[in-house]
Parts: structure tokens; sequence; C-alpha cells
């Protein structure tokens, strides 16, 4: 017994350490990989074929392994795609290789790769606990339908040592699942990192921008302004001067926007009742959009409330709603959905309009960067600056031709605390 426990063990160093090895040296450039991520699919298949081929064998030929776990991974923390070509890799390797009975096989692995599939679709949007409870589930099912094989095949001898190994597996599979939501944390943290530097950046610019502009069109928009007051000027002359005037303007509202990343963050925060601000902040845009038939429907939860800027708030959703607007042109619907879910609450903004592309999407949010032929891209990272100052974040869902969906997710604030 203390052999095969031994043989187990060794089975743990080799799932671990291609994993590892992805997490130190490869995950960076994976990260970037859509689709089948081929990085994480040699990774988790070599893995794979390793704990297949150093498989445990112990009485009467029975065969013990640790396959399972990259072939979760593979669905939890890869796709549905990545899943499926490793439980084609296993099926293959145990009907080839170790005898296994075919329809049984099939049957057993597509079992797992549903019960798979159907948690995978939700999985990401959940909490650590929960990701741990679910995986634990599956894996102590598992564990189960095993140990009544064992009693159905009159093996009730080997109960005890396959539950063993079971808990052996279950404190690797608990650590890959951490070293991959501690890889996933590590991206996001260096996602931020790099945006907190391009708003420094762009704030430091903004500063000495306005400072070094401003004054100069201040003067040239009043020198205008006392030539436009000049009876002798020609109708065209005056057409010019307004047009001149006009553009000025337009370049003091590029500005001003460009200052609002360069100023500090709001620290004089109170709390909103979000349900209300939204009523108001749709009630709005509902007049902007009446002439364009598009029509905006909400479904907002009551007690929801945040710690946020007022004002700030109403920039954020209405930079959002504007653009959803903007996408969409005319004859289609903006909704606008808030709830809450555990400690955060949501806000989901979708629209029918145009969509974006994958390349579209990845540089979303930067400044300097807009969908719009006239657009700055300023007013989005403004939005995203606003979100992530009280510590929430914005994802984009797009696709070309089906419209946008904006989630947005804050802390919440407890009734209690007001």
């Amino acid at each position: 017994m203390l052999a095969n426990i031994g043989h187990v063990l060794n089975q743990v160093l080799v799932v671990l350490f291609p994993i590892w090895f992805y997490h130190l040296f490869l995950h960076k450039n994976g990260n970037k990989e859509n689709g089948l991520k081929p990085r994480l699919l040699i990774v988790l298949s070599l893995s794979l074929v390793m704990t297949l081929t150093f498989s445990v064998t112990y009485s009467d030929k029975l065969i013990y392994d640790l396959k399972l776990i990259p072939i979760i991974i593979a669905f939890l923390y890869g796709n549905p795609l990545t899943g499926s070509i490793l439980l084609i890799i296993a099926m293959g390797y145990k009907i080839l290789f170790q005898n296994g009975a075919p329809l049984v096989t099939v049957i057993n692995f597509a079992i797992a790769g549903g019960l798979l599939a159907v948690i995978a679709r939700k999985f990401r949007d959940h909490s650590l606990r929960f990701k741990v409870i679910a995986i634990s589930a599956v894996h102590w099912i598992i564990t189960i339908t095993r140990e009544i094989w064992l009693i159905a095949g009159k093996h009730t001898e080997e109960i005890g040592i396959v539950f063993i190994f079971s808990v052996i597996a279950w404190l690797t599979l608990m650590s890959v699942v951490f070293i991959f939501e501690n890889l996933k944390k590590q991206v996001e943290l260096e996602e931020k990192v790099q945006r907190a530097e391009r708003y420094n950046v762009i704030g430091q610019l903004a500063a000495s921008v306005a400072h070094e502009v401003r004054n100069p069109m201040t003067a040239v928009r009043g020198f205008l302004q006392l030539m436009k007051k000049d009876e002798n000027l020609t109708d065209s002359q005056r057409r010019y001067i307004d047009i001149s005037i006009e553009e000025l303007n337009h370049s003091q509202a590029i500005l001003s926007e460009y200052l609002s990343l360069a100023k500090p963050a709001n620290t004089d925060l109170g709390v909103l009742d979000l349900q209300y601000e939204l009523h108001k902040i749709i009630e709005l845009m509902k007049s902007y959009t009446n002439l364009q038939a598009i029509t905006i429907t909400s479904a907002l939860e009551d007690g929801l409330f945040i710690k946020a800027d007022s004002s700030e708030m109403k920039q954020v959703f209405v930079n959002l709603i504007k653009n959803s607007i903007e996408a969409i042109g005319s004859k289609g619907e903006i909704s606008v959905k808030a709830w809450k879910k555990g400690a955060n609450i949501f806000v989901v903004i979708e629209d029918n309009g145009a969509g974006m592309s994958k390349e579209q999407l990845r540089y979303l949010g930067t400044p300097f960067y807009s969908t719009k032929d006239k657009g700055t891209g300023v007013g989005l990272s403004v939005s995203y600056k606003i979100i992530n100052s009280i510590k929430g974040s914005i994802k984009v869902e797009s696709e070309q031709g089906k419209g946008t969906k904006f989630i947005i997710q804050m802390p919440g604030y407890r009734s209690d605390q007001l």
C-alpha cells in the first residue's frame, strides 16, 4: 500500500510540474491567445499523457491515475474545445494502451465531459469559494461512482486505498485551482497597473497642454469676438469667424476631457441609491433617443446602494448609454439591468448596434482610441478610471453585427450601514 501511495505522489509531481512551468514562463504569452489557446493545450496534454503513462496498477490489474485533473482544468480555465481535445486523448490512450472497453470508456468520459461543460458556462463569473465547492463536488461525485463500481465488482477490500488516492487527488486538484486563480489575479493586476500608468502619463500631458494652450486659445477667441463686432466685415468674413470660434470651443471641450483624466479621484464619496440614479439617467437619455426611434428598457432591483460620487456615476452611465445610442444609429433597443449578487452590484448595458471586432475590444478604454470617427476615446477612459477608483470593474462583450454588452461590477453598500 505504501508503495502505491508513493507512485501516486509521483503522479502528483508529473501533473503539477508542467502546470508550474506554464505558470512561470508561458502564461503571459498564453493569456493573449484566443480560442484554442495552444500553449495551455500543450501543457495540459503533456500532463495528461504523463499521468496516464505512469498510472498506478493495484490489486487485480485495477488502474488509478490523476488524468481527470488536466481535463477539469482544460474545461474550466481553458474552453470546451480544449477540454474536448483532452477527453479524446484520454479515451484513445485508455482504449489503445490500457485495454479499456470502448463503449464503457466513451460513456464514462462523455458523462464527465458533459458535467464539466455545464459548470464551465458560468464558472468564471463566480467567487473562488463557489469554484472550490463546484470542482470538489465534481471530484467527489466521480470518487463515489468509482467506490460504487468497486462494490459492484466485489473489490470491497480496495475501497480504503481508493479513498486515500482520492484525497491525494483532491488536494492536488485544489493546488492546481489555486495556481490558476493566482495566475488570473496576477494578470488582472498587471492590466490595472498598465492602465494606471497610461492614466498617469495622459494626466501629466493633459495638465501641461491645458496650461500652455488654453491661455492663447482664450486670447484668440476674445480677439475673434471683437473682430466680429466690426461693421465693415462681409458676410463671408463673419461666417469664417463663427467657424473659427466654433472650432476653438470644440478644442476647449477636448481639453476639458483630457483634464478629467488628470483630475485626482474624488475622495468625498457618499452612499447612492443606484436604482434612483439610474432611473434619472434613463429618463434623461430617453429624450435624447426619441428622434432616433431607439427604445431604452430597464429592469432595476431595489436596494442597490454603492459608495460613490453622484456626478461621477452620472458621467459614467450617460457616457456608456450615449455610446450605445451612437452605435445603433437609429431603430434599435438598449437594455439597462441592475441587480445585487453577494457583496457586489452588477449593471449591464446592452444594445443591438453595430458591435465591435476583437481587435477593437482589445484597445477599448485606452486613451486616444475610439471606434467613432470624431471620438477621442477619453470619455470611456474616464469611465474606466471612475469605476476603478471605487474598486469596481468594467467588462465588455461584443460581436460585430449583433451589439455590445457593458458589464459594470461595483462593491455594494449594505442597508444596515446607512
